[in-house]
C-alpha cells in the first residue's frame, strides 16, 4: 500500500520540534505501508531579517528524519492569514509538483489549508482521501471567519474518513457537518520506548514540577506562576522548571514580572528537542499543564509514560486522557484551583501508582498500537 502523507505541520532542520507528533506517528506507520512524505511550506528567500519567515528560506527542498525523505515544496503564504481563503489552491500547486506516482491514499494532516488541497488532489487522480484533525484546525480557523469555516467544512465532508484524536474535536468535527460514521478516534500518541520512567526517588532533594511547552499566555503560563506563589506559602520544598521558550511563539521575559518572588523556586528553560524531554521528565515529580484549550495533550501522554502523576485543566482533550489514580483535572484559568490541585498531588503522592500510570499508557497511547490503528483505517477505506 503506498501512501502519500502531506502536511505543513511537519519538523524541518529550520524548525525541529513543529509537528513531531506528525512525524512521529508517520515513523511507526512506515512499518505497515510504502510511504511518501510532502511537507510545503511557505516561500522565503535566503535573506537576511525576515523573522521566523526567513527560516524557511534554510530548509532544503528534501531532507531525512529517522530514514525517512521527506520533500518541502515552497507555496506564496502571507503573515496574519493575508488572502486565507486561497491559500488551498497555492498548497495544492505545491502538493502536485511535488508528488511522486500516484499513490493508493491520501492522509493529510489538518484540515485547511492540506486537507481541502488533498481532497482536490485526490478528486484529480481519483484516490481516496483520510484527514487527521488537530484541534485548531477545527476551532479557531473555523470560528474566525464564515468563509473559512465552509472551506473547513468542505474539506472535511470530502474526506472518506476523518480522524480525531478527543471526544473534544469529535464533537467540533460534528458540528461542521460530518457524520458519526464517517469518524474514527485514534488518539495522539507516545514512543514508550523513549519516555520511560526513572530511578529518581520522589522529592528527593525536594519536589520536582515540570511543565513543557510554549510560553504562551493561552498555555496558562501566567495562572501557573500565580498558582506557584501560593504553593510556596504552603510548602518550601517546591521547586518549578518551565521548558519551552523561544522567539518565535514566546521567551521568559514575558513572564518574568508575574516571576518576581519566585526566583528561587522557578526555572525558565528554552525550547529543547524532542529527544531531550524524556530525560527532563524523569528528573520531575509531577507534570503541570494549565492551558485554556487542548484539543488532546500530548506532552501530559508523555509524561505519565515516564509514570508522573499530572495536573491539567478541563480543557479539552485531557478529560480523555486523565483517569483516576494519574493526577488531577482543576478549572480552566483559575490559579487557586491549580494551586490546591498541585498540592493535593503532592500531599497524597503515595496514592499515585507510577508503574501502573505508565502501564495505562503503554497499553492505550504506545505508537506501536496507534499505528496499527490507522493502518486499520486505510484498510477500512480502501476496502470500501
Amino acid at each position: 500500500m503506498k501512501v502519500l502523507v502531506t502536511s505543513r505541520l511537519y519538523p524541518s532542520s529550520a524548525y525541529p520540534s513543529r509537528g513531531t507528533f506528525v512525524h512521529e506517528q508517520v515513523r511507526f506507520l512506515n512499518a505497515h505501508c510504502d510511504l511518501e512524505i510532502i511537507s510545503p511550506i511557505p516561500y522565503f528567500p535566503r535573506l537576511p531579517g525576515g523573522g521566523r519567515w526567513s527560516a524557511y528560506g534554510r530548509v532544503g527542498q528534501r531532507e531525512t528524519l529517522d530514514g525517512l525523505e521527506v520533500r518541502y515544496p515552497r507555496y506564496l503564504s502571507f503573515p496574519r492569514r493575508l488572502f486565507f481563503t486561497g491559500l488551498w489552491h497555492r498548497y495544492l500547486g505545491a502538493l502536485r509538483r511535488a508528488c511522486g506516482p500516484v499513490p493508493d491514499l491520501i492522509h493529510a494532516h489538518l484540515a485547511y489549508p492540506d486537507g481541502l488541497a488533498a481532497i482536490e488532489y485526490g478528486r484529480q487522480v481519483n484516490r481516496p482521501v483520510v484527514i487527521s484533525v488537530h484541534g485548531h484546525d477545527v476551532r479557531e480557523i473555523p470560528d474566525a471567519r464564515s468563509e473559512w469555516r465552509a472551506l473547513v467544512s468542505r474539506a472535511l465532508t470530502g474526506a472518506e474518513l476523518v480522524i480525531v484524536s478527543s471526544g473534544d474535536v469529535r464533537e467540533r468535527v460534528r458540528e461542521l457537518g460530518v457524520a458519526d460514521d464517517r469518524i474514527r478516534l485514534i488518539p495522539q500518541g507516545v514512543d514508550c520506548s523513549l519516555f520511560r520512567g526513572a530511578d529518581r526517588q520522589p522529592g528527593d532533594g525536594g519536589w520536582q514540577l515540570l511543565y513543557v511547552g510554549r510560553f504562551d499566555v493561552r498555555k496558562g503560563m501566567g495562572v501557573l506562576l500565580e498558582a506557584m506563589h501560593e504553593v510556596r506559602c504552603e510548602r518550601g520544598d517546591v521547586r518549578l522548571r518551565l521548558v519551552g521558550g523561544s522567539p518565535v511563539s514566546g521567551t521568559a521575559d514575558d513572564f518574568r514580572e508575574q516571576a518576581q518572588g519566585l526566583e528561587d523556586c522557578v526555572e525558565f528553560v528554552d525550547e529543547k528537542s524532542h529527544e531531550d524531554i524524556p530525560a527532563l521528565m524523569a528528573a520531575a515529580d509531577v507534570f503541570v499543564l494549565p492551558s485554556f484549550y487542548d484539543s488532546f495533550g500530548i506532552v501530559l501522554v508523555e509524561a505519565m509514560a515516564c509514570g508522573l502523576p499530572v495536573v491539567a485543566t478541563r480543557c479539552g482533550g485531557p478529560q480523555d486522557i486523565v483517569e483516576e489514580g494519574m493526577g488531577m483535572l482543576v478549572a480552566v484559568g483559575d490559579a487557586r484551583a491549580l494551586a490546591r490541585g498541585i498540592l493535593t498531588v503532592l500531599n497524597e503522592y503515595e496514592a499515585f501508582d507510577r508503574a501502573e500510570i505508565r502501564r495505562r499508557i503503554e497499553a492505550q497511547y504506545d505508537y506501536r498500537g496507534v499505528a496499527k490503528r490507522i493502518y486499520g483505517v486505510y484498510e477500512e477505506v480502501l476496502g470500501r
